[in-house]
């Protein structure tokens, strides 16, 4: 849940900043990061539904109930599946549309990651990009990097800066629930994330995970 309205609603925020300025003056900018805008609002709902539709899958499983109502939209309209890294440059597109500058850079052979893999990847890079998001100026920087070699993978997300305003650290959104969910996730293929100031005045966060889960 954190990742799915944590995410998508700093790049809401973002892209409507950006709208509100253009409107006046490049009204076909601003229109077109209004329809970005709800693009990732139909992203986050389809994302909700799918948890909706887990956690009901599981009341069932443990309640009362032997079958779903048929009538439950949930189950009338097929889920999309799971982001993974071929999803990457779509989320810097809505990272950049917001304002910053975002690049990615990958090494190695990312192919033959396994789904769950690439999932844990790509939340770690999202929980980041929506640090950046929520902390950093909107003209930042962020450089994003995804590397592979036999037994490992490694991340790296990298902003400029500066910061918004001064703040005593940059934990994640939420309180810091966002790096919390990070370590979380690298801790299932036993990896860890580091997050901290840079030199280049903004913020660093960066994992190492195995390339393949422990228990595969």
């Amino acid at each position: 849940m954190h990742d799915i309205l944590g995410h998508t609603l700093a790049v809401i925020v973002g892209l409507a900043d950006g709208a509100a300025a253009l409107a006046d003056t490049r009204a076909q900018s601003g229109a077109d990061t209004l329809r970005i805008i709800a693009d990732s609002g139909r992203g986050a709902l389809d994302e909700l539904r799918r948890l909706l539709a887990v956690v009901g899958d599981d009341h069932d499983t443990h309640g009362d109930r032997d079958t779903k109502d048929a009538r439950d939209p949930r189950n009338d309209a097929p889920l999309a599946p799971q982001p993974g890294l071929a999803d990457l440059d779509a989320l810097l597109e809505r990272v950049r549309a917001a304002g910053p500058t975002a690049t990615l850079h990958t090494e190695g052979d990312l192919t033959g990651l396994s789904q769950g893999l690439q999932l844990a990847v790509y939340r770690i890079v999202q929980e980041a990009l929506t640090n950046t998001l929520k902390h950093a100026a909107l003209d930042t920087t962020v450089t994003v990097s995804v590397t592979a070699d036999s037994d490992r993978i490694r991340v790296t997300v990298q902003d400029t800066g500066p910061p918004r305003a001064p703040k005593a650290g940059r934990g994640g959104s939420g309180g810091g629930q966002g790096l919390v969910g990070m370590r979380e996730r690298a801790a299932l293929y036993q990896g860890e994330v580091t997050a901290g100031p840079n030199s280049h005045g903004g913020w660093t966060a960066g994992a190492c995970l195995l390339a393949h889960s422990p228990s595969s």
